[in-house]
């Protein structure tokens, strides 16, 4: 059946197209492009977060596109990934499925953050070349059978993927590792997954380890990733994550911790955006991650509310620009209210300023 479109072009210059249009039933004019425009977010459970992804506090993770969420171990890659995909599962109804390179994934991990495991596909993974093929293939299979936007993916973690050729040498008793070949491998897995990610309308999401150059004369903020250069590129976003410790906070009601920790209730959760195809790169978010409770979805939001001037910062002490008095974070950080007057001023203030140019 021959496309109709609406446009201006000139007939004779849409007849040009027929060979195209027959060949790839994707191709479109952009202002009709489905495509290549990302028209729904998948929440983080993290304002914070949600807005240096998408600019917005109620965005998140680009719908159809593949986000890297890295870090060296024990950083929460797992945790925010896993709850992604509990909440997509929860409020949109998509089904998660679960590429597990690590042996790391159980029932009782998963249904932590939320999700139920009755409704997820676990796909045990050992190579590059193995997921590649089965996730591709999977997503043929999605977009033949029509239920494009149905799902939503995670690779955990691409670090932990071998080559196809070390598996074969540990088989022959060889222990010569080939990193050119699995930067190759991950390249081309990459590669692969990002159109079909489109074209079936599935999100893909990977955790991977980073490391600090060591030929590097001094440290660098960007650290790199494991196997090499393709989960960069071909990411529409990557949010490189650190970790500090946090003591036991006694004066905070909401600060809760188990008693055998230590006195260690959590910790600060850093959050770098190194690649951002929505919004500029390099923004920089800090949340508390609580042991017991987990991250809070208002976590980071009273230092980015002071940033864009929507609450004054007096010491240790807050206020609105109207000179109403808050005090202390503690006192108002659990109250409904509160938020409901700063959140829409915030969102008006990061809509401006987190966008490209003009």
């Amino acid at each position: 059946m021959e496309k109709t479109q609406k446009t201006a072009l000139p007939k004779a210059a849409l007849d040009c197209f027929k060979s195209i249009d027959k060949l790839n039933s994707d191709s479109t004019l952009l202002s009709e492009n489905s495509l290549s425009t990302v028209t729904d977010w998948h929440d983080t459970g993290c304002m914070a977060l949600n807005a240096i992804l998408s600019g917005s506090l109620y965005g998140g993770v680009a719908d159809s596109r593949v986000t890297g969420f890295v870090g060296p171990s024990a950083t929460g890659k797992t945790y925010i990934v896993n709850k992604i995909l509990a909440i997509a599962q929860r409020e949109k109804g998509l089904i998660p499925v679960i590429f597990d390179t690590e042996g790391a994934i159980d029932e009782g991990s998963t249904r932590g953050v939320g999700l139920d495991p009755t409704r997820v596909k676990y796909v045990p993974v050992d190579t590059v070349e193995d997921c590649r093929n089965q996730l591709c293939q999977f997503m043929d299979d999605v977009k033949a059978a029509g239920q494009q936007g149905k799902f939503i993916v995670s690779i955990d973690s691409l670090g932990n993927l071998s080559s196809a050729k070390e598996l074969a040498d540990i088989a022959k008793g060889k222990d010569a590792a080939d990193m050119g070949l699995k930067a190759k491998a991950l390249k081309s897995m990459m590669r692969n997954v990002t159109q079909k990610a489109q074209t079936s309308r599935t999100t893909i999401l990977f955790t991977n380890h980073t490391y600090d150059d060591p030929s590097a004369l001094f440290p660098k903020m960007q650290k790199n990733m494991s196997g090499g250069s393709g989960p960069l590129y071909m990411s529409s976003c990557v949010v490189q994550l650190s970790r500090k410790e946090e003591k036991h906070n006694k004066d905070n009601e909401n600060d809760e911790v188990i008693p055998e920790a230590n006195m260690y209730s959590g910790f600060t959760l850093g959050m770098l955006t190194t690649k951002n195809r929505f919004v500029p790169p390099f923004l920089k978010q800090e949340a508390y991650l609580n042991y017991k409770t987990g991250l809070d979805i208002y976590s980071g939001l009273k230092d980015m509310a002071v940033a864009h001037g929507v609450i004054m910062q007096d010491g240790s002490r807050n206020s609105l620009p109207d000179g109403t008095k808050l005090g202390y974070y503690k006192t108002w950080s659990q109250k409904q209210d509160v938020w409901d007057y700063i959140l829409p001023k915030l969102e008006e203030k990061i809509k401006a300023v987190y966008k490209f140019g003009g």
